[in-house]
């Protein structure tokens, strides 16, 4: 059980962490032909999409994958929740042609309005991408959805490579393309696109059918999951958002660009997320699923203390790996922040596993608003004080906070036996030496892997040690 739950995780974020691997690739490149101003540009942009995305498909995702659980409605929920989510999505993007021009002004793209148009046909691409994805996931398909998954982001970069480098910059700003910057967003509009036209085999079983007694049912599940959502993207999202218009925006691209570092955090839990949610929702049902619960947790929460120790203890080297013009590094301190962030949201993410399989996603929306107010009001207090590093701290509070609630909340409601003190320990015992290798050390490449060694044989020893005594007990 553990071994397929291991092995889809690892095959599922081969789809979400390549594809991304491959766009780091691309950032020395960005970085090095796009000035910082001209980036924040761009963070913005997609912190824009990724509010929309949460908005047009409404928590339909978590949904999909609660109702499918009843094999008699698998295919009403499927082709119910694909003409939702679509219309959604092309009301958006007729709304975003109407209003295009007073909203270029809200939002102060007065110069390129049509950065708007772009991101709403990408909404749109990925929105009718949703429930097919999420068919792949629900019928343990994960080769067929990472191969998608990649190749359309293979796509993306010999796209972005192309106008950088082979099409002449005339012909480019002859067709609307007049800043470097546009260049990568373009070309996500076409990957996007060629997203859809890779899933046409599934998107052919769609049937017009709609069940307005199921939508009903899936609406009011969904629903908590989507402002749950938003507040998530208030919390990763916030800060590009903001910052570009309250700081100087060089600063603003400087704080975006070293933010890609610690997104190597952020796609390990993403890539985890992807291969748990399906597992947690099928052993719910399970006389043993707590216990099951419980034992995820240890091993989710060892291994992200060894990647936070690795990423923390190894700083020196990756910042010159990813963000080659040394004018970003004055953002360079958030990362050990956004990283040890990152590890307690996906703490956080497996601790809401009671109110998703008890149908209390309410639950989650308080829990994500908390932590979405506390962003809110960090960054709106703190940025004019201490710029940047507001954001940062914003981040890593609002997840702790989240956190620390949902574990108190959720033992008084659906007790789960974590093994809460080796949890804690291990939670310590990587935050301490990684902050240790990269501050009181001066992130020395050999004390830093030092540390990660000393991290491993602790984990090795305590744990084999556990197993030894699991056994006695048995016998």
């Amino acid at each position: 059980m553990y071994k397929k739950l291991l092995s889809e995780t690892v095959i599922y974020g081969i789809g979400s962490i390549l594809p991304r691997l491959i766009n780091f690739i691309l950032v020395p490149l960005y970085i090095n032909q796009i000035d910082p101003a001209e980036f924040s540009q761009f963070a913005q942009l997609y912190s824009l999409v990724a509010f929309v995305n949460i908005v047009l498909t409404c928590g339909f995702e978590t949904a999909y994958f609660r109702f499918s659980a009843d094999q008699n409605l698998s295919g009403k929920v499927f082709h119910t929740s694909f003409w939702f989510v679509a219309v959604n999505a092309l009301t958006f993007l007729i709304g975003m042609y109407i209003f295009n021009i007073p909203l270029a002004k809200l939002f102060n793209y007065v110069d390129h309005p049509e950065y708007l148009i772009w991101f709403a046909w990408i909404a749109l691409f990925d929105a009718i991408c949703m429930v097919p994805f999420a068919y792949l996931r629900f019928t343990n398909r994960p080769i067929k959805y990472s191969a998608v998954r990649i190749i359309q982001s293979i796509f993306h970069t010999v796209l972005v490579l192309i106008f950088f480098f082979w099409i002449p910059a005339g012909f480019l700003e002859k067709i609307g393309l007049t800043e470097k910057v546009a260049y990568p967003f373009f070309a996500n509009v076409l990957a996007s696109f060629f997203g859809v036209l890779l899933l046409i085999p599934i998107l052919k079983q769609v049937r017009f059918y709609f069940n307005w007694e199921l939508f009903r049912k899936m609406f009011h599940y969904g629903y908590p999951v989507m402002f749950a959502g938003l507040a998530f993207a208030i919390n990763e999202n916030l800060d590009n958002l903001l910052l570009r218009e309250m700081i100087d925006e060089a600063e603003a691209g400087a704080y975006a660009g070293c933010y890609k570092i610690a997104t190597l955090m952020i796609l390990m839990v993403t890539a985890y997320r992807m291969g748990v949610e399906p597992f947690f929702f099928k052993k719910a049902n399970d006389i043993d699923a707590k216990k099951t619960y419980a034992d995820v947790m240890l091993y989710f929460v060892i291994f992200c203390g060894f990647s936070v120790v690795v990423l923390l203890g190894n700083l020196s080297w990756i910042k010159r790996l990813i963000v080659t013009d040394q004018d970003y590094w004055v953002a360079i301190q958030i990362v050990p922040i956004i990283v040890i962030a990152n590890f307690f949201f996906g703490i956080y993410y497996n601790l809401s596993t009671w109110y998703k399989v008890t149908d209390k996603t309410y639950v989650g929306t308080i829990v994500s608003w908390v932590g979405a107010g506390l962003t809110i009001l960090l960054n709106l207090v703190l940025i004019p004080l201490i710029g940047f590093m507001a954001s940062a701290w914003a981040t890593l509070i609002a997840y702790g906070t989240m956190m620390v609630i949902s574990y108190f909340w959720g033992q008084k409601t659906y007790k789960i036996p974590y093994k809460s003190r080796k949890i804690l320990f291990y939670m310590v015992l990587s935050v301490g030496l990684g902050l240790v290798a990269y501050t009181v050390l001066d992130n020395n490449f050999w004390v830093g892997n030092l540390c990660v060694m000393i991290y491993l044989a602790l984990a090795i020893f305590i744990e084999k040690s556990s197993l030894k005594l699991e056994a006695k007990k048995v016998e």
